[in-house]
């Protein structure tokens, strides 16, 4: 089932910016994170997360994105992860879906037959994961979130991940 909702050109352009990463740019200027809503039958981007927003040795960047998850309704992001295994260092970009259970029913319906559309415009950026929120208590979870991710992770956003 498809609701007719399509992406504006605007969230089309912030999803080719993540996905390509130029030499020129200055790295603290690149998105983290991409917030889209659903508003007036077009997907498109209500706000970002840059690099810079979480860059700093208090920061984290994984807990931003958790506090900004619970501020929407309803919301898609195109994450931009980093982690870190014993063997190697990763970015790899994240899918979401976030639907809380409180949702109200209409609004849950049409992000759940809006994601095809979403989907298609983010096909060509290489996302690794694709996961769907509706409790809170598995935004809270970081072990939750590293399951979806992979195995042997030590390091979430360049923090040390808590057993």
């Amino acid at each position: 089932m498809t609701s007719g909702v399509r992406v504006s050109a605007e969230a089309s352009n912030c999803i080719e910016s993540i996905k390509i990463r130029l030499n020129k740019e200055d790295p603290r200027d690149r998105f983290k994170a991409l917030f889209f809503t659903i508003n007036e039958g077009e997907i498109g981007v209500d706000s970002t997360l840059q690099i810079k927003d979480v860059d700093g040795e208090d920061q984290d960047a994984y807990k931003v994105l958790k506090m900004k998850l619970q501020e929407y309704p309803a919301c898609y992001v195109v994450y931009d992860c980093c982690y870190e295994t014993k063997e190697t260092e990763k970015n790899e970009l994240i899918f979401i879906m976030w639907i809380p259970d409180h949702t109200k029913i209409k609004m849950k319906m049409l992000y759940a037959s809006s994601k095809d559309s979403i989907k298609r415009a983010l096909a060509a950026c290489g996302i690794k994961h694709d996961w769907q929120i509706n409790d809170t208590s598995d935004l809270l979870d970081q072990s939750a979130f590293l399951s979806k991710i992979g195995k042997g992770i030590i390091k979430l956003e360049g923090k040390d991940v808590k057993d």
